[in-house]
């Protein structure tokens, strides 16, 4: 099958300087690129302005709402089924991919298909650009995330229970077979509700051994006891807690998973309220969090 691919950017008050070098490190190793604006004030000129000279392959599309990582995703996932492409590249607006990122990454999946696996997605493994912390493959546990060390040992990509969204090489057919991203978890919880439906479903989520992509996690960190904590805004982590609760009542979930959410949501709720500079606020947010997880009120639920 020849490949061709659509990379998918998802935008939300971008750095325009960082858009501008991811943008340079992806344009020539996709044929297309499709720009999803989530920011409520989009900054339109500056970003056609960064694909003025790409303008023969790229589209621009802003919401002029931030209507959430997964309805974003799922805009270009459609302009990409509406237009032939084969697969899509899902990518946040603050990774940086490195030289010949797709076409390794499109040969490891040829790779895996050959010897007969059903392919959810692959990416990269990734460094941190705060931490240098590099990726690991996961395998979720009853109590917490089994993690595993992805390196150069093998050839083959390491299987894992899901992966990051930035950098995952998805196929069209998968998509259509599966479906796309859930709307109504708006932000987090996204990608690995997805890597668990393609999981019971007979498909794998793989990280590959010989791609190194530099990403951005969390606002800030700090290091708690030899543990890096990454540190989000009191919006994300309403989002957070929110969706573990809503995805912990869902069936289609395996158990393991929905116990592992569902106990660690007083866990999120100290250490997020306890690291906010809004510490009571916090903790009341978080706590609406959990009624709106329980009552199915998603979306932007109480930000609405």
């Amino acid at each position: 099958m020849n490949a061709n691919v659509l990379a998918v950017i998802v935008l939300y008050n971008p750095n325009i300087i960082i858009l501008d070098a991811l943008i340079k490190s992806i344009i020539d190793q996709v044929e297309y690129l499709c720009v999803v604006d989530n920011s409520p004030s989009p900054a339109e000129y500056s970003v056609n302005q960064l694909l003025k000279e790409h303008i023969h392959k790229s589209i621009y599309l802003p919401f002029h709402d931030n209507l959430g990582i997964a309805t974003a995703q799922n805009k270009g996932i459609k302009w990409a089924k509406d237009n032939g492409f084969t697969h899509v590249l899902l990518l946040d607006q603050d990774s940086l991919l490195p030289p010949n990122m797709v076409s390794e990454l499109l040969s490891d999946e040829n790779k895996l298909v050959r010897i007969g696996y059903k392919v959810a997605a692959i990416g990269p493994s990734f460094i941190d650009q705060k931490t240098n912390e590099t990726t690991s493959a996961v395998e979720t546990g009853f109590l917490r995330t089994k993690k595993k060390t992805v390196s150069s040992e093998n050839t083959l990509p390491v299987k894992s229970d899901y992966i990051i969204a930035s950098g995952s090489l998805i196929r069209i057919s998968t998509l259509d077979t599966l479906g796309g991203m859930r709307e109504e978890l708006f932000i987090d919880w996204v990608d690995i509700e997805w890597g668990e439906r393609c999981h019971n479903a007979g498909y794998f989520s793989f990280i590959s051994r010989n791609v190194i992509m530099q990403h951005s996690i969390g606002d800030e960190h700090i290091n708690i006891l030899g543990k890096i904590i990454y540190l989000h805004s009191d919006f994300r982590n309403y989002f957070i807690v929110r969706n573990a609760v809503y995805l912990s009542k869902d069936p289609s979930i395996r158990w393991k998973l929905r116990c592992s959410m569902f106990l660690k949501t007083p866990y999120y709720i100290t250490l997020f309220s306890l690291l906010s500079k809004k510490k009571i606020y916090s903790f009341r947010l978080l706590l609406r969090a959990v009624m709106d997880g329980l009552r199915n009120k998603m979306g932007k639920g109480y930000f609405k």
